[in-house]
């Protein structure tokens, strides 16, 4: 299986994303959260890799080359 590297604007959405929607829950932990700032980074989280997911659809259907 052959993987395609994608451009770095990608993969920054993706692993802020990422990012987002963990923290919160390991900082819950020791310092609690309001339940509105979790949710807040959890949406933001989730947009920001549902953005990058979309941008690398659009790279594959145009065909080109990372």
């Amino acid at each position: 299986m052959k993987f395609k590297k994608y451009p770095l604007q990608i993969r920054r959405l993706i692993c802020i994303g990422l990012l987002m929607v963990t923290t919160p829950t390991l900082i819950n932990d020791w310092f609690p959260l309001p339940d509105f700032v979790r949710g807040l980074l959890a949406g933001i989280g989730m947009g920001l890799e549902i953005s990058g997911l979309i941008k690398i659809s659009r790279l594959r259907k145009t065909g080109a080359s990372c």
